[in-house]
């Protein structure tokens, strides 16, 4: 799978089956539905292709999972696109494998809508940036590519490169964006 141009827009269809279980506590954590190990290692290497990002260890997180961050001269975007510094997104561990990661308010409402996500309980009690949200982790080669589309999206953001109100387009009943 090859790193897809920012300027493509993505289709997202509504997530197939039902929710996993999390746990609504800190830390918030997918509890069932987990992804084959391979699937889970490549959307990490994946992720840590996209121009600009680094990894780095977490303060919010358990030490074996991977902060998705940016370079000083890439993070233009506003306060409200990092969790903490300049992690955009984070990469939870075998055998959760869940993402946490900051989209702007629409794009993030509508993958909460379509299944792919739900709000972080830090967000409901206020200590956390209302663009937070989990990404259930991804459990076939389909839901990898929306994954790792959803990274991007979280990346460009952070960039201050996608719109806080992007061109919503629904069609069918999904949601096209361009950042």
């Amino acid at each position: 799978m090859e790193p897809v141009d920012p300027a493509l827009e993505l289709a997202l269809p509504a997530r197939v089956g039902v929710r996993p279980r999390t746990r609504m506590a800190l830390p918030h954590m997918q509890l069932d539905q987990w992804p084959p190990a391979e699937v889970a290692q490549q959307l990490v290497d994946l992720a840590l292709a996209i121009p600009g990002v680094c990894a780095k260890q977490s303060r919010m997180a358990f030490p074996s999972s991977v902060a998705l961050c940016l370079k000083d001269d890439f993070a233009h975007g506003p306060p409200e696109a990092f969790i903490d510094n300049h992690e955009f997104c984070l990469l939870h561990s075998l055998p959760h494998a869940s993402v946490h990661l900051t989209l702007p308010r629409e794009v993030r409402d509508r993958v909460v809508q379509l299944g792919w996500a739900e709000q972080h309980p830090g967000v409901r009690a206020g200590i956390i940036p209302q663009t937070l949200v989990m990404l259930y982790a991804p459990r076939d080669t389909e839901e990898l590519r929306i994954a790792f589309h959803l990274i991007q999206a979280s990346c460009r953001f952070a960039k201050g490169a996608l719109s806080m109100c992007p061109r919503d387009r629904r069609v069918s009943g999904v949601l096209s964006w361009a950042g």
